[in-house]
This record gives structure tokens, sequence and C-alpha cells, in this order.
């Protein structure tokens, strides 16, 4: 099934009676005066009919739905202040058709707008979820006005319905996201759950390995059934982690998520909504989605750095032109690493990505994988550098605790901290205001780094301001060419 292109306007109608009851009587209650010889008035008895009222049929039980929706997640295929894209899953390989129903209200009377009547509809398309007997749904709202909130339900009146649920708008000034990586399913991954939910902000970042499945598909059900509350709220994107490489070498990921497509090959291979790297705009941000080679035998990386290269490129000049104040990429895999085992980098992405994101001027490379938090200074091959980029590493979202390398940081390391968290940015026009919420392990040890304190605060602050223009105008150069790609994907297989 594919999703419909056309809005219809929905009309319901309902009519509802009353019963008006009326008592009739004296309001003067004065007695009967005596009989002269006294006697007693006659009592007047209430006639008793001959048959009691029969008892009122007890309403019929509703019956119970057949397919109801579960596991849904808001992201965005298109422009992030105009468009929503609706991600559910239903149990069974059949499936009645199912739908998206919305309205676009004003964000001051959203909390009435959720029982008012939805006045669009659009059809959902159907796919199988990779390795569960279970159907794949996903629906698109286009051409939203951007200072509206969207409220929204998903499902069929054969199959059941969603609650429904609001997004807020997207601000166009200021506004904030999200970002962070390696959650996972158990009681540290809940307690960061918990707290992003009393966070306010306007988007999720997820920077690879949500759920740890590992190949036991029924996890990634878990997942999201622990997460809907926040993701069916605010829209979500995500990056492709290690772990995802172990769930059909990525299939299950790609199948499960909505993303825009891929910078430039999109319109050659057609529509492709789980695209695993792909780019998009939120306001004065561009933000580029990579694999950096986490899934690296799904045969698509040659066709990735043709797309990291031309995307890059252009955002460069994009950035010189005025269009744009930041260049951001996401990916799982840090380049430079402080964490115990896996100090002091990445050999295959130092010999490979890191040159990219030097040449085009990459702002702030937002990671997860190394289950702690680390923030570098701006920085190039392995030294601070005020004209390279930050890297963010926030593998702080839960799926366990670990250390840092005990012969302490390197150069570029600017902040480090050992526990669970997430990173919120706050955007303005030319700045990025970025604060490390997290709450520390029970203690250090072995057996104490299994819970958290659960005592959130901020860990580190720190903010990164637009270029200026000179050193936007050093950042533009041209995509290189196939041949020049091939040497470095040599490299990258290499080292990998």
């Amino acid at each position: 099934m594919t999703t419909s292109d056309f809005s219809r306007r929905r009309f319901i109608a309902a009519s509802a009676g009353s019963l008006l009851l009326a008592a009739c009587g004296d309001d003067d209650k004065s007695t009967l005066a005596p009989t002269p010889d006294d006697a007693e008035s006659p009592a007047v008895e209430t006639p008793v009919p001959d048959t009691e009222e029969p008892t009122p049929e007890p309403p019929p039980a509703e019956t119970p739905a057949t397919h109801p929706p579960r596991g849904l997640h808001v992201s965005f295929t298109e422009h992030a202040r105009s468009s929503r894209a609706l991600t559910w899953f239903t149990n069974g390989t059949e499936a009645p058709a199912s739908f998206l129903e919305y309205a676009a209200v004003d964000a001051d009377t959203a909390e009435e707008a959720l029982s008012l009547p939805l006045k669009h509809r659009v059809q959902a398309r159907a796919e199988p979820t990779t390795g569960l007997e279970s159907l794949t749904h996903r629906a698109m709202a286009r051409d939203l006005p951007p200072d509206k909130a969207f409220c929204y339900r998903v499902g069929s009146d054969e199959g059941g319905w969603s609650e429904v649920r609001k997004v807020l708008p997207m601000p166009a000034q200021q506004w904030s996201f999200i970002h962070y990586g390696d959650q996972g399913t158990g009681a540290l991954a809940q307690q960061v759950t918990e707290k992003m939910l009393k966070t306010p902000s306007d988007l999720l970042l997820i920077a690879g390995d949500l759920s740890y499945a590992n190949g036991d598909q029924p996890v990634w059900d878990t997942w999201f059934a622990q997460q809907e509350p926040l993701l069916s709220t605010r829209p979500m994107l995500a990056a492709p982690g290690n772990h995802e490489e172990k769930d059909f070498g990525g299939d299950a990921f790609k199948n499960r998520f909505t993303h825009p497509g891929k910078p430039f090959t999109s319109i050659i291979t057609g529509d492709n909504p789980g695209s695993s790297f792909y780019a998009f705009d939120v306001n004065r941000v561009h933000f580029l989605v990579t694999t950096a080679g986490a899934l690296i035998n799904d045969g698509t990386l040659p066709e990735e750095l043709l797309n990291i290269e031309a995307d890059l490129s252009l955002a460069a000049v994009r950035r010189a032109a005025g269009e744009i104040d930041f260049i951001v990429v996401m990916q799982h895999f840090p380049i430079w690493t402080d964490q115990d085992g896996r100090s002091p980098a990445n050999p295959a992405l130092v010999a490979l990505e890191e040159n990219i994101i030097v040449r085009y001027g990459v702002d702030m490379l937002l990671v997860g994988h190394d289950h702690v938090y680390q923030r570098s200074e701006p920085m190039s091959f392995g030294s601070p550098n005020p004209f390279g980029y930050v890297q963010v590493m926030v593998g702080t979202g839960g799926a366990s605790i670990r250390l840092f390398d005990t012969d302490g940081p390197q150069a570029w390391s600017a902040h480090q901290f050992v526990g669970i968290g997430f990173a919120r940015y706050q955007v303005s026009p030319g700045k990025i205001a970025v604060e490390f919420i997290g709450a520390p392990p029970i203690d250090l040890s072995e057996e104490g780094r299994q819970a958290s304190t659960g005592d959130f605060t901020v860990q580190d602050s720190f903010s990164v301001v637009a270029r200026d223009a000179l050193a936007c105008r050093d950042c533009v150069k041209p995509p290189r060419n196939r041949e020049e790609l091939a040497s470095l994907l040599t490299t990258l297989r290499q080292a990998a």
C-alpha cells in the first residue's frame, strides 16, 4: 500500500437528545381539617401494576481491536517544520488498511484539540516487519502550517486506533534538540528516557545502538514500547550503530524507521524511507547523518561516500553564501576517544572520514558508541585547532557505564564524565549552546556501575559560534571524484 498524496476532510455530525422530567405538586402542604366526629381520612392507595418494568438490556460489549497500533514514533522526511512522518507496527502478517488522521491547531489550544475531530486522513503504506510476523506502517502529513501544533492518531475502525497525540510546532528562530546514543532496554536506559520526557526539546537525534536486539527481534518491540511516550510526541531521527548491523545486516533498522532521502542519489534509486544515511535542514543548521561504516557489509558504502562528499561540499557553499550558520554531522562511531580499551582513535575513520570533515569545515560531530561522555576542543587530526570541529561523544543512553583510559585525556579533550545522560543543544542564529545533563553511577566499581543515582544535573556546558566569513570561504571546495574516493575507500577497508 502507498501513502495517499491527498487529504480529505471528514465531517462528523453528532446529535444527542435529552429527556426532560417534570414533577407536579402543590407547594402548599397544609393538612386537611378533621371531620366533625374526629374521624381519620381514609388512606389513598396507589395501584400496583400487574407486571414489573422489564430489566434494561446491557449495552453491547465493545468489539476488541484486531490490530491495535504499537511502537508509534514521529519523524519527518521533507521540511522539518511543515511535514511529519508516522511509523508504527501491528501484529500479524495481514491487517486492515491503516490511516493517519490529523489536524493542525493553535499550540495554546492543543490540549483541547485532542478531543476534536481530526480533519485530514492519509492512508498508510505497509510492509512486513523484518524478523517478526508483523507489519510496519508509514504515513506522511505534508504542507503543514509550521506555526501550528500537530494532533494525530493512527490505525483504523476495524483494527483499532492509537490515542490522539500532539507534537508542538518547531520554532523558527530559537529551538533545541537532544542527542544521545547506546540505549538498550534496561533500568539505566529507562532512567534516561524519564529525564528526557521532563526536558523540553524540539527534536531527538539518536547516534546508533538503539535497542541492542542483536538479532533477537522482539527486543525491538520492547524498546519501542518503552520509548513510545517520548518518540510519539517529538520528531526523532537516528543513525545506525554496529549493534544494528547484527539485525539482518541493518535491514531491521531500515525497516523500522522513516528518514529523509539520501542527499543526492535518491533521485536515482527512488523512494527509500528507511535510508541509513541522509541529510536535512532545521532552520539555519544543516545535518548530515552517516553510517560511518557501521553497516559496512550492506554494499552501500561507495554510494554513501559520494553522497557525503557532494552534500558537505554543497553545505559549505551554502554556509559561505549566508544561507545556513552551521554544518553538523551525526554518526555512531567517534573518530577520537579516551574510553578505556579504545583510546586513542578509530584508525579507519581518521584515515577516511576526518579528512572529509576537516576539508569542508564541519562545525560539530555528534557520536556515541563509547559508553561515556567526552567533548573535545575544536580539533583536527588529534590536535586542538580553532578552525576544526567539536566532537561530542554521548554514548550514555543507558546500555552500560564504562570508564576512561587511565593514561588520562588526550590534548584535544575538553571535558569527561562517567555515567548516563544526554546532551541538549539550544540553537539561536549564529550560536549553539550545549549542556550535558548526566547522572553518575552508584560508584565506579564493576558492580556499582550497573546502576545510577538518578541525580541528573548539568555536568558540562559550552557554546559553538558560527565561523566568520573568511573561514567559511576557505571551506568551499569541489567534491572529489570517484577515483579519489576509491583510494580513500581502499584505506578504510584495509583498516576495518
